[in-house]
């Protein structure tokens, strides 16, 4: 009589279950083939590459890398010479406090990481990787860098050194394809890397490419010094600026698809003109105040201010910082079809649909100031305003507000208290301002603490006693990230905003208008529900999204 199926299944998951014990056990007991005997695990079906060399991985001690190529930290991708990586079947995987760590075929390879060691110059940690995703890694590799080499020996055998070649040879050379390649791999391996700015910087012993990846800088590439005119000029054409010109700053911008744009800028210094690239990437927006990352007590008052028929909505900050994003997310909401929204702005950075939108062009006339003095005519319910640079385009806002208009714009400073006296000292008079104001945001970014290496932590007594806590404060929920491949080893993924949210009251407003001492306007600020960054930077460390740490170092204004 036949077995019936139901136990010929659980037959078989016995004998698998005992045949995956055996070979685990071989493993151990063959420190010198394990490779072996995980092919013969793979050959015969009981496990998969990956399984077996995650097992091996662990009874080593050493980390597991899959190689995956979104995991892999673009910025030191180049950092062993491809011919060496060949040799010893050598992936450099990440770095972290000038370690690299290096998946290895072979993890005993001694003379693999001696000599890596001696060519960077750094110590090396050993990662274990399947041979197949090694084998894939550097395929990648060696194509990437012979495309990136290939370009550069074309472009230094024509002839194109910084300091012998003339305009018209220049203009000629920038329409050459190798130029043209060069230029665009630099901007998709910035991308790559999720970088929101990329800066080529000549300087004395090559041209320097680095990124800004939430928010620090690495080091790309180094070039040879001659590409630099090249690859500035072709930049240049890219984004309609004069390539004759290079005595004078330009900007311009770039367009890389429908949904990604880079604003360019080119500053002439004394080795050769630097170029920057700011990625504004809205593929990834969404206009949406519950994705701000605000606290319900921030966004509360936020609302409240931009829901006011009349006034000044002001958001405050260092540059990329977010501004512009918080900003929109409050536009969005107030886009509806009984609102006339008009913007100006320098650039438009978001296309905002059911809006007028202008872009400031100063060779037209069309400054921030002028633009804002014909959208009043143009019978608004709401405008928004890019920036607030200047005393003429402040008093502008601030009278449209007064006669009934609700305006939105942005404006560096510290903190969102200090702002009142930026626009004071700009020559807006204080019994103007007071009634005119309705709120004022302040916000950073900080590190996020990567959510899949996240693990509890307790921050060191100095750090506490910023806060105004003591290491017998009862309070938990505070992370760290320790490393892993979906972060690149840093342990931080991303960014995370934080606010401080001035609601004008009356009795702010009132004080304000009457020049009232600082000690003052802080009292009657808290009384309205103002929390400084550090409160807010606090709570979400409390909530393991950043560290303390983090938060200190960007939110703390001596």
């Amino acid at each position: 009589m036949a077995q019936p199926k139901a136990d010929l299944i659980s037959a078989l998951a016995v004998s698998l279950d005992e045949d995956r014990r055996f070979f685990e056990a071989a493993l151990k007991d063959c420190p010198a083939g394990e490779a072996a005997q995980i092919d013969k695990l793979v050959s015969r079906g009981m496990i998969t590459m990956d399984r077996g060399y995650k097992l091996w991985a662990e009874m080593l001690g050493l980390p597991f890398h899959s190689l995956d190529e979104r995991a892999l930290d673009v910025k030191v991708r180049h950092r062993i010479p491809v011919d060496i990586a060949a040799r010893h079947n050598a992936i450099v995987v990440a770095e972290e406090d000038g370690i690299l760590s290096v998946a290895l075929k072979n993890p005993f390879d001694l003379i693999a990481v001696d000599e890596i060691q001696e060519v960077t110059g750094q110590s090396v940690q050993v990662v274990l990787a399947t041979p197949d995703s090694i084998a894939a890694a550097l395929g990648r590799l060696q194509k990437g860098q012979t495309g990136i080499e290939g370009l550069i020996q074309r472009l230094l055998k024509s002839e194109i050194d910084s300091q012998s070649v003339d305009a018209d040879k220049l203009r000629r050379l920038v329409g050459d394809d190798a130029v043209i390649k060069l230029v665009d791999h630099l901007i998709e391996e910035g991308m790559r890397a999720r970088a929101s700015d990329i800066h080529i910087e000549p300087q004395r012993d090559c041209l320097r490419v680095r990124i800004r990846v939430d928010g620090d800088m690495d080091t790309l590439y180094s070039l040879p010094t001659g590409l630099q005119r090249a690859v500035v000029a072709r930049i240049k054409v890219a984004s309609n600026m004069d390539i004759g010109e290079s005595r004078k700053p330009q900007d311009g911008r770039i367009a890389v698809s429908a949904k990604v744009e880079l604003r360019v800028s080119v500053l002439p210094s004394v080795l050769g003109e630097k170029a920057v690239m700011r990625v504004l990437d809205r593929s990834g927006v969404t206009l949406d105040p519950g994705k701000l990352e605000m606290s319900k007590h921030n966004l509360d008052l936020f609302r409240r201010g931009y829901s006011s028929p009349n006034g000044i909505v002001l958001l405050t900050g260092p540059t990329g910082s977010g501004k512009t994003t918080t900003l929109y997310t409050a536009m969005a909401e107030l886009n509806q079809p009984d609102c006339n929204l008009v913007t100006v702005e320098d650039p438009v950075e978001y296309e905002l649909a059911g809006t007028t939108q202008v872009q400031v062009d100063v060779k037209a006339e069309r400054t921030f100031a002028s633009s804002l003095r014909s959208i009043l005519r143009q019978d608004p319910d709401v405008v928004m305003i890019g920036e607030i640079r200047d005393a003429e385009t402040a008093s502008i806002a601030v009278q449209a507000a007064l006669t009934g208009h609700l305006v939105l714009s942005t404006v560096h400073t510290n903190d969102a208290l200090s702002t009142v006296h930026r626009l004071c000292d700009m020559g807006i008079a204080p019994y103007l301002l007071g009634p005119a104001l309705r709120c004022i945001v302040g916000q950073r970014l900080v590190a996020r603490i990567c959510p899949d290496c996240s693990t509890p932590t307790q921050p060191e007594p100095q750090v506490l006693a910023e806060f105004g806590l003591t290491a017998d404060t009862k309070m938990t929920g505070f992370k760290k990230g320790t490393g892993c491949q979906a972060c690149r080893n840093r342990g931080k993924r991303g960014r995370v905003a934080m606010h401080e949210v001035l609601f004008v009251s009356a009795a702010l407003a009132s004080a304000i208008s009457r020049r009232a001492p600082d000690a003052e306007l802080q009292q009657l600020a808290k009384e309205a529900g103002y929390r400084r960054l550090m409160q807010d930077g606090l709570e979400k460390a409390q909530r393991g999204l950043v560290s303390l740490e983090d938060v200190l170092a960007v939110a703390r204004i001596e």
